[in-house]
């Protein structure tokens, strides 16, 4: 009983370390995009998201190319040098082949990029950086073979969640995108490390920070219809831009041609951020000016279309960067030009932050196949009430739903075996 009670505890003291580590690792690097990006376009004050279409164009531009040369450079000199960069799940079963220095800069590079301008997610950096340093803390502790996956997924997991301080969102993303397991055990290692790492943020910080705060929506049952009526269609865009992304062609670091394609594509999107500024970064520009300001309907639709061609292009040049923050901006822009339409046409009248939201949810969820997690990941970030759970879920199941019939279609298994 004794023994048992010390292993319990000992477990339970490594994924509060793990925990700790993650959330140090999110606060300071969300410190340190916070210096690059105040040094890569120039602004004294105030925050990315609000600054950067105040920023001269040219110095938009030369900072994407600066990006682009330091993604093709940095990321062949890691293939050429360095042990293989591991996704996150095969690390969870290979570990003999995981090099924690790889890991680390190649979460460094991502973040060195976005904070730059490069128009993909940067949620990877944190928790790259994060398996990195918790891996090495394993092997100083000597920690149980059998239990360092675990703490590997969670401190991966924990750092997105204290990132975007989302604690309840991050249990569910853990066990649904890294350990794809459920149990008691399972629950309970990622509820300690992820209130762990979000408490270590808030402590380090001195504030809660919710990133796409808006006012409680109100749920009428004429929004809930046009949500699933809507669903299907918003599922459909989603699922189309996932196989694009997915079928992209795969670009060798090592090859000649690799730092030419990613400066090409990096050169690309600068082109783009000269007429639309926000879809430089991660998405959460774009998302926000989506949810706080006035915007035509046709700059958004412009604007949607840009950042889904710019994020297309740096994923097919071979750069690495995350999807979650992206999915977000393309699902709340689809969502905001559908239910304009829609009240428009005086079928529905529907809330714009709210149809934004559910954009944003649907994306999300099919882009980076976690569909549980999306509904209770925009809630936190977005500070709605729970009870908004509810009818975010009935949507999210009519959108996967819909996504399994795209998915198991004849069009869809015929263009697959070709």
């Amino acid at each position: 009983m004794i023994t048992r009670l010390i292993t319990f505890l000992t477990w339970t003291g490594q994924l509060v370390v793990a925990g700790v580590i993650a959330g140090v690792v999110a606060y300071v690097l969300t410190q340190a995009i916070h210096f690059i990006q105040a040094i890569s376009f120039g602004y004294q004050s105030g925050s990315f998201s609000t600054m950067i279409a105040t920023v001269a164009p040219e110095r938009r531009f030369l900072s994407l190319l600066l990006a682009g040369a330091i993604a093709g450079l940095g990321w062949q000199l890691l293939a050429k040098k360095a042990k293989p960069i591991q996704p996150i799940q095969q690390t969870l079963s290979q570990q003999k082949d995981f090099s924690p220095w790889t890991q680390f800069c190649h979460g460094w590079l991502q973040l060195i990029t976005v904070s730059m301008g490069a128009p993909v997610g940067r949620e990877g950096a944190s928790r790259e950086v994060a398996v990195a340093l918790t891996a090495a803390c394993n092997k100083a502790i000597n920690a149980p073979a059998a239990e360092q996956g675990l703490l590997l997924a969670c401190a991966s997991g924990a750092a997105l969640g204290a990132v975007y301080q989302a604690p309840l969102a991050t249990i569910v993303f853990i066990m649904e995108a890294i350990v794809k397991k459920c149990s008691v055990k399972h629950i309970y290692a990622a509820a300690i490390t992820a209130f762990t790492a979000v408490q270590s943020v808030l402590v380090l910080s001195g504030h809660q920070d919710i990133q796409y705060l808006i006012p409680p929506q109100a749920w009428q049952l004429t929004t809930v219809l046009w949500a699933i009526i809507a669903s299907p269609i918003l599922a459909f865009l989603a699922f189309c831009y996932q196989q694009l992304l997915k079928n992209a062609p795969k670009a060798k670091p090592k090859s000649r041609w690799f730092i030419p394609r990613v400066l090409g594509a990096f050169g690309f999107s600068a082109c783009l951020s000269l007429y639309f500024p926000e879809i430089l970064g991660n998405g959460k520009a774009g998302l926000l000016l989506l949810l706080h300001h006035d915007v035509s309907l046709s700059y958004a639709a412009l604007l949607l279309l840009s950042k889904a061609a710019a994020v297309y292009a740096v994923f097919a040049s071979g750069a690495k960067g995350g999807k979650i923050a992206p999915s977000m901006m393309l699902g709340g822009a689809s969502g905001l030009l559908l239910a304009s339409l829609s009240n428009q046409l005086g079928y529905f009248t529907v809330p714009l932050p709210l149809a934004i939201v559910i954009g944003a949810t649907l994306f999300l969820g099919i882009i980076n196949q976690i569909p549980l997690t999306a509904p209770l990941f925009l809630i936190e970030i977005t500070g709605q009430p729970l009870i908004s759970l509810l009818p975010l879920a009935i949507v999210g199941l009519t959108s996967y739903l819909s996504q399994q019939l795209f998915q198991n279609s004849l069009f869809f298994n015929k263009h697959k075996k070709l």
